[in-house]
């Protein structure tokens, strides 16, 4: 008692010596954000910054085509980055490349052994053991151990949670782990992980190398046939085995890129051996990797699935007679668990159909009943899906994600403070596996009786088109690129110890709008206009002049990304060379809904789906359109799983920060106003 006196003094006297002197003054430690686009590392080679500003959306000139599609309307847009150039297939080919070499590491991570397998993975420092890392990737928990509320709110699972902690750690002696099986389904056992629950003893938590060199050493922990190599020092099948192998362990392993790959090498080419065509498939023995095999998992959020909200269920109860407070010792009662206003897991019984909830069944009464069955019976065999006495519902083991959550508490005036959430966040992470190889036969499939096989050969691959923009990808894929884009320059971004940036992403229609008019309002084209001649008589954009003389303009298909002269903003070719792709969903009504704040119209199309939803907005025309729909307030649209050799992309990212005209005013006196306060 008198230390714990002694350091609370010690800590007060600290405390008032600070300068903080009991003010508010922020976190600090933390950097300073510097939003221009020099900054180092904040943001990506090659796009320009658009500031906010509204603009005037819709019909510039008659509407000559009666699409009616495009009224008038003032539409203001938060300031973003975009690509000064369309992406080039040299890019998007970084993008193939990436693919195909993490699956070929992969294959050789799960088919060399021991140190050869370790070489193409990183292993995070200080790698916990079993059961040490199971434990922590159940995290905290809606659907694990620990109610929202703790102690107050269950008693008996978290003392088992904290017991089970302690005895792990060694520091908690009592039953040797015994009996401390957890809500979310874990249970300690001394016996099988081999941990000593002795205070005095010391407990090695992580791998040492040896018990690495053994999960390198097995395909599997399952296949324990599959034996370590047991003469090496301080390697026993007993550590092994409950380690796993390479295939349990790949998830807490990064790949290697530093670690290049040789495809040349002899065995390396034997273990990649499935990633090229056949021989029956080779075209005169060309070893080729057959890029029907190259898919790329990615994962994005659905951010207005989550964003939905359920009914907040008030019924007041009394809490006396719904708890028992002073249950540590022995099992809860099933009271405890009781449908109750103050506890979070306690309202998922829903008797109508004001919830979002995915599963029902039926009560004794044989009345249709809503079930959140992060719920489960004490008797549940499998297969039964029918629940003859509700009341008998008690834990969290998740089995219907996603449903929404009562976080909210009562007080004890009666006072409901009605926060929502969701039990389980994993169904709004939405996972994707797309094939990302551009479609070349995009030239061949758009062209009748036209001969554009010369393209299909050599458009994507050929180094002569490096600098051309990518065609023949679907609107997936170029959304898929965009994840991976974040993926590569956000990981680089914490490797230097900086923070997240938004994410890249393809540009709603008010932004590509925004960004083609370069600040001219009411101008036609990019340039301003209304001609699309310069004073030379020189065309300024690559599209269809003069009845289809088409190489007028410079260019028989597609030119360079970088042609023709930049807008306002700095990008180039907003106007001809490809259309491309937007992220909003085409609805020729939609100015009429849209707001005029940062408009978009969003909707995620299935392929159960009507082809009217599966419309994207494309903008900008290209080589093969006439000069209609090079205007900027040209709406145009194609399916979203078509691939065209006339429809490109470039990506765009969110500004951080205010977003005026001048971002050096961002970097100049503001950010030293940033300083001092910090």
């Amino acid at each position: 008692m008198k230390k714990l006196i002694s350091f609370l003094f010690v800590l007060t006297f600290l405390y008032s010596c600070s300068d903080v002197e009991g003010n508010l003054v922020g976190v600090s430690g933390r950097d300073t954000w510097y939003p221009d686009v020099l900054g180092p590392g904040k943001m990506p080679l090659g796009m320009v910054y658009v500031p906010s500003g509204a603009f005037q959306s819709g019909e510039d000139d008659e509407d000559i085509m009666g699409m009616h599609t495009a009224r008038k309307k003032t539409v203001s847009v938060p300031a973003f980055y975009m690509d000064a150039t369309e992406i080039s297939n040299n890019e998007y080919r970084q993008f193939v490349h990436w693919v195909r070499d993490s699956i070929a590491r992969e294959k050789l991570y799960r088919r060399s052994f021991d140190e050869e397998a370790e070489r193409w993975v990183n292993v995070p420092d200080n790698f916990f053991k079993e059961p040490y890392r199971t434990l922590m990737n159940m995290g905290s928990d809606i659907q694990g151990g620990n109610t929202s509320f703790q102690l107050f709110m269950d008693s008996t699972n978290n003392a088992n949670a904290d017991q089970t902690y302690l005895t792990m750690m060694g520091t908690y002696d009592k039953g040797k782990g015994k009996g401390k099986k957890l809500v979310n389904g874990f249970q300690y056992d001394q016996k099988k992980y081999g941990i000593t629950s002795s205070p005095d003893q010391k407990i090695d938590v992580v791998m040492s190398d040896d018990d690495l060199r053994g999960i390198f050493q097995m395909y599997s922990g399952a296949a324990k046939k599959n034996a370590p190599d047991k003469q090496a020092k301080g390697g026993t099948a007993k550590t092994t085995y409950n380690q796993g192998g390479r295939v349990e362990n790949r998830r807490y392993f990064t790949l290697n890129w530093a670690e290049p790959i040789d495809y040349e090498d002899p065995e390396i080419a034997f273990l990649l051996s499935d990633m090229y065509y056949s021989a029956d498939e080779s075209f005169y023995k060309r070893r080729e990797i057959d890029t029907r095999l190259l898919f790329f998992d990615y994962f994005w959020i659905d951010y207005k699935e989550a964003a939905r909200r359920g009914k907040v269920i008030t019924k007041a109860i009394d809490a006396r007679k719904s708890f028992a407070y002073d249950s540590l010792n022995g099992e809860a009662s099933n009271n405890i668990y009781k449908r109750d206003r103050r506890e979070p897991l306690g309202k998922d019984y829903k008797s109508n159909d004001q919830h979002r909830s995915t599963l029902y069944t039926v009560d004794q009464n044989t009345n249709k009943v809503w079930v959140d069955t992060t719920l489960y019976v004490d008797q549940w065999a499998e297969g039964v899906t029918k629940i003859n006495d509700t009341n008998s519902l008690k834990g969290s083991i998740l089995a219907n994600p996603g449903q929404d959550l009562d976080l909210g508490f009562t007080d004890s005036k009666g006072q409901h403070n009605a926060i929502r959430g969701h039990t389980d966040r994993s169904r709004f992470i939405i996972k994707e596996r797309i094939n990302i190889y551009p479609d070349t036969l995009c030239w061949v499939r758009d062209f009748t009786y036209a001969n554009h096989t010369p393209m299909a050969q050599n458009y994507f691959w050929n180094t002569a088109y490096d600098n051309y923009p990518v065609v023949g990808v679907t609107w997936p894929q170029a959304k898929a690129f965009s994840v991976w884009r974040t993926q590569i320059f956000h990981s680089w971004l914490q490797s230097n110890g900086d923070l997240f940036v938004n994410d890249f992403r393809l540009p709603t229609e008010s932004e590509w709008e925004r960004a083609a008019r370069g600040d001219l309002d009411m101008a036609q084209y990019p340039w301003g206009g209304p001609y699309i001649r310069n004073a030379s008589g020189c065309f300024l954009a690559n599209f269809k002049p003069m009845r289809g003389r088409y190489f007028e303009d410079g260019g028989f298909y597609t030119v360079k990304v970088y042609s023709y002269n930049p807008n306002g903003f700095g990008l180039y070719c907003m106007a001809g060379n490809v259309a491309e792709w937007c992220s909003t969903a085409y609805d020729p009504s939609a100015y009429e809904f849209e707001t005029d704040m940062s408009a978009d119209y969003e909707y995620d199309a299935k392929d159960g789906d009507h082809p009217a939803k599966k419309r994207k907005v494309t903008r900008g025309g290209s080589w093969k359109d006439i000069g209609f729909y090079l205007m900027n307030s040209t709406r145009s649209y194609e399916y979203q799983d078509t691939a065209k050799s006339y429809i490109g992309f470039r990506n765009t990212m969110t500004h951080l920060g205010r977003g005026g005209k001048n971002i050096e005013a961002e970097n100049g006196e503001e950010i030293q106003s940033d300083i001092t306060i910090k």
